[in-house]
């Protein structure tokens, strides 16, 4: 039995110039989209685990880190996925980056078996549109969290 177990993990908010948002396409699911993010090493920096996830997901580090979540969010796996990693969930730090490269840079043979197979930028409001069901919550409370900023932010002054 799975008791209170939930995986530490980052994810990233990635605007471009536009303030447009990176949603990337899994691999091995068609049209499951979500942010990128990963697991956090055991001993590593949040701060450095966002830069090193990216890289490993979406194969640049052209970023700015522009703030971060003060707290963790938390989802909940459906059972199936509870029992496939042994976790009941993931425990997010949500990070707001702005992507200062060039859209050839994103790449997705960073590792043996990729994650993701395709990117977009949508609209602020669009990612709980396009994730799947269990992580609307997380991710609407991080885009909330984050809205200010992203309408505030002179991205020519980063």
């Amino acid at each position: 039995m799975i008791k209170d177990k939930f995986r530490e993990n980052v994810a990233a908010i990635i605007i471009n110039k536009d303030k447009k948002v990176l949603m990337c396409e899994h691999a091995w699911i068609d049209d499951a989209w979500q942010f990128p993010q990963g697991g956090v090493d055991k001993g590593e920096k949040e701060d450095d685990a966002i830069i090193r996830e990216l890289f490993e997901e979406i194969g640049t580090k052209s970023f700015k880190i522009i703030d971060k979540m003060d707290k963790h969010l938390k989802y909940i796996f459906p059972f199936y996925l509870k029992e496939k990693y042994q976790f009941n969930g993931q425990k997010q730090k949500y990070f707001l980056l702005y992507f200062t490269g060039d859209d050839s840079e994103i790449r997705f043979d960073n590792q043996e078996k990729p994650e993701f197979k395709a990117f977009r930028w949508v609209d602020y409001d669009q990612p709980p549109k396009k994730v799947i069901y269990f992580k609307k919550l997380a991710y609407l409370g991080a885009l909330n969290y984050f809205k200010k900023t992203v309408d505030e932010v002179d991205l020519s002054k980063l």
